[in-house]
This record gives C-alpha cells, sequence and structure tokens, in this order.
C-alpha cells in the first residue's frame, strides 16, 4: 500500500483530536480550544514514525519508547497536570482510551481485509480521500452538535439545583441554575468555571479591592457575556458541589467564579455537562 503523508497526518490529527477530547470527558475536565488542538498536532506529527524501520528488536524498543513519550506528551499538553499522580490518572485513561479505539479498528482490518487499513509501528492508516474526510468530519460535528444540546435540554428540563461552596470555616448555599451557555473555562488549569452571583461572597472575599482579592488566591480572567466581554474573579480553592432534588450530591472538579449579584437574586450558574 502507498502511504500519503498528508492522509496520514491528518486522518491522525483527527483522530488524536476525538481521543483528547474523549479523555477529557472521561476525567470530567475541560480541555482549551488551543491545547486540544496543539496536542492533537502532536498526534499527527507522530503518526510519521509509521516509516520507521522497526524490524529489529532495538529498533522495535525504541519506536516503543518514542511512542509512549509522544502520548506522554499529548496528555501534558492537552491537560496542565495538578500533580504527579492526577497526570498518571489521564495518561492511564488516555491510553484506556486508545487502546480500545485502535482495538476495534485492528478488529475491523483482521476481519474485513480490507485495503484501505494499514496499521504498523503502533500507528494506523487510513487510506481515505481528503474531501471525503473532510464531509465526513462536517457531518459528524453537525452530529455531535444536536446531539448536545438535545442532552442539554433533557437534562434541564424541570429539574432544581442548589450549589454549596465551602473555603474553610465559610460555606453558602445558593440555587443553581444550569446554563449551556456558561463554557468559561480557567486558562491556568483547564478546569470549568461555576459562577457564583452573589454579593455576599463578592464582599466576604473583599474583590472590590483587587489586592486584597489576590491575597485571597482569586485571579481575573476574561468573561463573555450578551453584553460584551468583562473580567471575572476565579480560584481554585475552596469546593463546590451540587445537589438536585432528588437528593443527590456531585463534587465538583471545576473553579469558581463570583460576581455580584443580579436582579434576580443570588444564585449559581454550571454548565450542566460537568454533571
Amino acid at each position: 500500500m502507498t502511504v500519503y503523508a498528508d492522509v496520514l497526518v491528518i486522518t491522525n490529527i483527527i483522530e488524536s483530536f476525538v481521543l483528547l477530547q474523549s479523555t477529557a470527558s472521561a476525567v470530567r475536565r475541560r480541555a482549551s480550544p488551543r491545547r486540544l488542538f496543539f496536542a492533537s498536532l502532536a498526534g499527527g506529527a507522530l503518526s510519521l514514525l509509521i516509516i520507521a524501520d522497526g524490524g529489529s528488536f532495538a529498533g522495535a524498543v525504541v519506536i516503543t519508547l518514542i511512542k509512549f513519550a509522544g502520548i506522554a506528551l499529548e496528555v501534558l499538553i492537552l491537560l496542565p497536570p495538578e500533580g504527579f499522580w492526577e497526570y498518571l490518572r489521564t495518561l492511564l485513561v488516555h491510553l484506556a482510551v486508545r487502546a480500545g479505539c485502535t482495538g476495534v479498528l485492528l478488529i475491523f482490518w483482521q476481519l474485513s481485509r480490507t485495503k484501505r487499513i494499514y496499521a504498523r509501528n503502533y500507528t494506523v492508516y487510513l487510506d481515505i480521500p481528503l474531501l471525503h474526510l473532510a464531509l465526513g468530519m462536517i457531518c459528524a460535528y453537525i452530529l455531535l452538535s444536536i446531539t448536545e444540546k438535545l442532552l442539554s435540554r433533557a437534562r434541564r428540563v424541570s429539574k432544581r439545583y442548589r450549589a454549596v461552596y465551602r473555603s474553610g470555616s465559610y460555606v453558602i448555599d445558593l440555587p443553581a441554575v444550569p446554563d449551556t451557555g456558561n463554557r468559561l473555562t480557567d486558562c491556568f488549569t483547564g478546569l470549568p468555571v461555576v459562577i457564583f452571583c452573589s454579593t455576599d461572597m463578592y464582599l466576604h472575599f473583599q474583590l472590590d479591592d483587587p489586592e486584597r482579592g489576590l491575597r485571597h488566591g482569586f485571579r481575573l480572567i476574561s468573561c463573555d457575556t450578551l453584553n460584551g466581554s468583562s473580567l471575572i474573579a476565579v480560584t481554585s480553592s475552596g469546593s463546590v458541589s451540587i445537589t438536585d432534588e432528588k437528593g443527590i450530591c456531585i463534587d465538583l472538579r471545576c473553579c469558581t467564579g463570583i460576581t455580584l449579584s443580579r436582579p434576580d437574586g443570588q444564585k449559581a450558574l454550571f454548565d450542566p455537562g460537568i454533571l
């Protein structure tokens, strides 16, 4: 089979994108588009290992080490590690996701005996015209977008939530509203942000004074709203939990953003996808 470098790299960028996004969802962390893009590029570049000579034992060992190091780098680029064990956990999840996807492709390759799939040096090559690949990605993106919107609407129907924020001895309990428009992600940790619209919290942490807010562990990040862009105070300290009307409580892996209360009262806004 003739392997075309452009098809090889592009198909593996797309494959890496899907696997990395699946990994981020599995560990309940949201990767920024920029990190996801560069991690996918690294995966596409790693696919060039298919042309390496791994016929000897030494060559196979070197290729294996390079492949594993490349996968570890992809995960490192995708999600900023919060610690060694957290990074190791994410890496193991990604390896499991990758093994499952590759295994399905290899089984299909063996059973179908198709000549459009070729595997070598831990890399799968799909002999697909770029036009067909582009059309397939557009269709897949549309289907995924529709599915996400339908699932988000289903989560919001007639459910009531409470959000609790804890930081040391300070605890506040507010009504929580699922908001699919809340796509805010902390640029330092890659975690989604639950926004607490509460004047009480705002004044408690002295966020009206930026210097005092910094001493409490808050930082300002950009936030886009219907009224334009603004800055919001965000912290990764403390903990947030969401409780539904059935009493089921979920501890979230997220950051906390605090703004002044809105005219309709104090509440917390969260993306239902993080549940």
